[in-house]
């Protein structure tokens, strides 16, 4: 049974007593701290019911289970049956799928009207965190954060809501906030999610270049769950030891940067000032810069290849920006632009999340190097007379790249034709935000993305056919 999804089928046992006053008896129960109601004048009494509190615990294993495991343990949280004489209506089991915020805002309504019945509070309370979990899913973190910041107001547990907000703003990448809050979640003891929190503490030390200290946090982890997403974490990190285990380390203002000190001195140097000059370029280009400092990894090209990258490629970006350069004695025009073009992905990646496909940002990487659809027209125009299509291969990067670069490139200047870079900037905030790609461009070039495409075909063959 995954850590993350223990405890989602357990529902207390409690029972609460609903006191009606009678003729000669005192105004309120001794036993009952829920003040008596009725549904009308005449008064419906409640009588002693044992009742299943929904389990707001649970709710919050099957919203990290849902984000990461798979389970055999049931995915309900089941809403109690009320006595037949009770005014309070049967509200229906929660569940990822079934929660709403309409329901929410019921149970909310319900909740105030009987300040007391605790199963009400805590179903209010599980609603609340299966609502963030759907919004974590989408990667609309914004609202998922409301629906966290609210179960406060119905007693949610301090370390339960240190756990969200430590996976909400892990899967944002805000590294520093995440630790934090995953450090205060560890530290409320919050047993069933250990392992998850000393994971998010790992990536946060990792992705802030303190390699040691991720390997030591991704371990204690690992300790608590043998789970692959962990161990492939611990084994990256691993890696980046063996390749750069006595790297200088410079943090800078806006980027963390690390090399071998002796052989590559000079050659970090160079890379620094030219990446200082891209970043100042970016943002201007672009409008927005990275919340976190970019960490770049100069390599020799063994270990560049050892960590990934390809052999026929000059850089890559992975959440980390890592080239190799050992043995140049000075920066050459084709080294500056996959340096820019490498941070171009970072900025991109910082504003839109995991949710820009392929073609965003190649396309957005392209042009901010100068790359134009003048540059390409020709062979563009000649791929589209000969009767083919970027209608499909594009959206899902599957076209020859020598074909897919200059069509990335040129569908973004063509939209920037159109709306500006400022379209550009908002179709990337859009989508950080959780708007999905098709929803976005309809609402901001007016068409989806093969509309769009087709538009855009159009545009190159009156131009270039």
């Amino acid at each position: 049974m995954s850590v993350l999804m223990s405890g989602a089928a357990y529902y207390g046992l409690q029972l609460y007593e609903h006191y009606v006053p009678s003729e000669g008896s005192p105004e309120t129960s001794p036993a009952s701290s829920i003040e008596p109601r009725s549904a009308d004048e005449r008064g419906i009494v409640y009588g002693v019911q044992a009742v299943e509190a929904p389990d707001a615990r649970g709710a919050q294993a099957l919203v990290l289970g849902g984000l990461s495991s798979e389970s055999s343990e049931p995915e309900v949280i089941a809403a109690p049956e009320p006595e037949p004489s009770s005014p309070i209506p049967r509200l229906p089991d929660l569940t990822r799928q079934s929660v709403t915020p309409a329901l929410l805002e019921r149970a909310e309504s319900l909740a105030r009207e009987y300040p007391g019945v605790e199963w009400l509070r805590e179903y209010v309370l599980a609603a609340h965190f299966l609502l963030a979990g759907q919004q974590i899913r989408a990667r609309r973190f914004r609202e998922a954060l409301t629906y966290v910041n609210g179960s406060e107001d119905w007693g949610a547990e301090a370390g339960d809501i240190a756990t969200l907000r430590a996976v909400i703003f892990g899967e944002q990448e805000e590294w520093e906030v995440a630790k934090s809050w995953a450090k205060t979640a560890i530290a409320y003891g919050q047993t069933s999610q250990t392992a998850e929190m000393y994971h998010i503490v790992g990536k946060a030390h990792y992705y802030q270049q303190e390699i040691s200290k991720s390997v030591e946090f991704f371990e204690k982890a690992l300790d608590l769950d043998e789970s692959a997403k962990i161990r492939t974490s611990l084994n990256k990190a691993l890696s980046e030891v063996r390749a750069g285990g006595g790297n200088k380390t410079q943090r800078l203002a806006h980027f963390i940067v690390s090399y071998d000190g002796g052989a590559m001195e000079s050659t970090g140097r160079m890379v620094i000032d030219t990446m200082d000059r891209s970043y100042a370029s970016l943002k201007t280009q672009l409008g927005f810069e990275p919340p976190e400092r970019v960490v770049v990894i100069l390599y020799t090209r063994r270990d560049y290849n050892e960590m990934g990258g390809p052999d026929w490629s000059a850089g890559l970006f992975d959440g980390k920006i890592r080239v190799p350069v050992r043995g140049l004695q000075r920066l050459d025009e084709k080294i500056k632009t996959t340096l820019h073009h490498e941070l171009a992905h970072a900025f991109i990646h910082a504003r839109a999340g995991k949710n820009a496909p392929r073609w965003i940002h190649e396309g957005i990487a392209e042009y901010v190097e100068g790359v134009r659809t003048e540059d390409n027209g020709d062979l563009l125009g000649r791929i589209l007379r000969e009767g083919h299509s970027f209608e499909t291969c594009l959206p899902t990067a599957r076209c020859d790249p020598r074909m897919f670069y200059p069509a990335a490139s040129s569908i973004i200047d063509y939209v920037i034709q159109q709306r500006g870079m400022g379209g550009i900037r908002d179709i990337l905030t859009a989508l950080g935000e959780g708007e999905d790609m098709d929803s976005t461009l309809r609402r901001i070039v007016g068409h989806d993305v093969r509309g769009l495409i087709r538009d855009w075909e159009h545009f190159i063959k009156r131009r270039y056919g």
